[in-house]
């Protein structure tokens, strides 16, 4: 019997996912076996359009390595989601949009299906890369659009993001498995201002219309079956808290539900053009909050406002029922809350490792109200941890007083080697996407993602 014992525990010690072209890492033992919830783990990456050209062999094409190791680095670590951001230039001409959409297909198309991931596709303002955010507000008459094919009240910002989204999703079709429309719209750097909850509001409308193919539009995009879910909701809210124009983000979705677009749609089909929200429970930078303020409360909050929109439909039409998707909630590893001669300590991989277990232990175990959606249902469908790789720069920078000017973003589960901060797009990284080290935080993913079940063969009664 202890021969057989001794057998399966080295069984279980072999990982059957191939690790990139570099040292095995050793998997420290956590001690993490929580009930896996299918579909909830979910990682921001490395955008694969970043990694197109990268390869000095290979100027015009994918970087396959980069790709390829990142791949199986995500499979490691049990991923079953990622998401990752499209970018077109605002003065691209047809045939150079369908090129820059194009720099994403390797890994939509062949590393994810390899490794049976699916994708969260963020449309968000890069599909007006360098253009201001704030012109899809506009709604002068100079701004409109005559005779769009969307409909009334869109100006010329809205058709075209309208248009290159819908071809986005004619491309890929079920080979994208839902759509986050925006990003943090309620609060947009540098001033805080937002996307207007209306225009947010008629935007997804449109989209949800041609994307789903429902009337009056007939036109199959091929993402009938796909989420398509409001963009990441930023907890601090618009502006300034207690300053005039202040608006929290349990307010700016209550508008959103209550704006003409929704409840038009939602009078008309009775339910709402959104299969679920997504929210970042950003605290202050991150630190461990499940239990007392940020995070927790922010969900409390949003649900809430959830709650009071009407009509009090009973089921899974519901407002009160719509699941949340946490599209990024993450730690950095490289952040100093006061800087390295004051009293707070700088955050740490242990730190990393604390919030993340908070977070996947306490987040799966929030339920919806088992009276008005049904017994047994979650209220986080999918936790998007934020991220993969850290990005630029690598290390905080201070001015000649000592005070740092720009922190660190030390996000990663995975350090890849940063060789500039310049020259490429998002940086210049090691151009075989070599890991440099995995973070005790991408074991405790992995453990979450693949908690270890032991069995062991039955002995008898004498001990054999």
């Amino acid at each position: 019997a202890m021969k057989q014992l001794l057998a399966v525990l080295l069984l279980l010690s072999v990982l059957n996912v191939a690790l990139p072209a570099q040292a095995a890492p050793q998997h420290p033992q956590t001690g993490i076996s929580p009930a896996h919830q299918s579909g909830l783990m979910g990682m921001a990456i490395r955008d694969p359009w970043y990694e197109f050209g990268t390869n000095p062999n290979f100027p015009n094409q994918p970087n396959y390595t980069f790709q390829d190791n990142m791949g199986a680095a995500l499979a490691l670590a049990g991923v079953e989601w990622v998401r990752l951001e499209f970018h077109i230039p605002i003065g691209a001409d047809a045939a150079t949009v369908t090129q820059e959409i194009a720099k994403n297909d390797y890994f939509i198309r062949e590393v994810a299906p390899r490794h049976g991931i699916k994708v969260l596709a963020l449309l968000g303002f890069d599909l007006l890369r360098h253009s201001e955010a704030l012109d899809l507000n506009c709604e002068s008459a100079s701004c409109l659009v005559p005779n769009s094919r969307f409909g009334g009240g869109v100006n010329q910002a809205m058709e075209l993001w309208l248009t290159r989204a819908l071809e986005i999703a004619a491309r890929y079709r079920d080979q994208i498995g839902a759509y986050q429309i925006l990003n943090e719209q309620n609060r947009l750097p540098p001033s805080g201002q937002a996307i207007s909850p209306k225009i947010m509001g008629r935007l997804q409308t449109k989209f949800y219309r041609f994307c789903k193919n429902i009337n009056p539009t007939n036109e199959n995009h091929g993402c009938t079956n796909s989420y398509i879910i409001m963009g990441g909701l930023h907890p601090r809210g618009t502006g300034t808290l207690g300053k005039p124009g202040y608006m929290s983000d349990a307010e700016y979705l209550k508008a959103l539900y209550n704006d003409s677009s929704f409840k038009d749609f939602y009078s008309q089909y009775g339910f709402y053009p959104n299969d679920a929200v997504a929210y970042h429970p950003y605290p202050e930078e991150i630190r461990l909050s499940i239990s007392n303020v940020y995070v927790d409360q922010g969900l409390q909050r949003i649900r809430k406002a959830l709650e009071e929109i009407s009509p009090p439909k009973v089921g899974s039409q519901n407002p009160a029922c719509v699941p949340f998707w946490i599209t990024e909630v993450g730690y950095n590893v490289g952040f100093d809350p006061d800087g390295p001669k004051n009293p707070i300590p700088v955050q740490t991989e242990q730190g990393q490792v604390d919030f993340m277990t908070d977070i996947y232990t306490s987040l799966p175990a929030r339920q919806l109200n088992a009276q008005r959606c049904g017994a047994n249902q979650p209220e986080v469908a999918k936790i998007f941890w934020f991220k993969f790789e850290d990005f630029p720069p690598a290390v905080t920078r201070y001015n000649d007083k000592g005070e740092p000017v720009e922190y660190a973003q030390q996000w990663g589960v995975v350090r890849i080697p940063i060789l500039s901060d310049g020259g490429c797009e998002g940086g210049c990284y090691d151009p075989n996407g070599r890991i440099q080290f995995y973070r005790p935080a991408f074991w405790t993913y992995r453990d979450f993602a693949k908690p270890v079940r032991l069995y062991l063969p039955v002995i008898g009664a004498n001990g054999s």
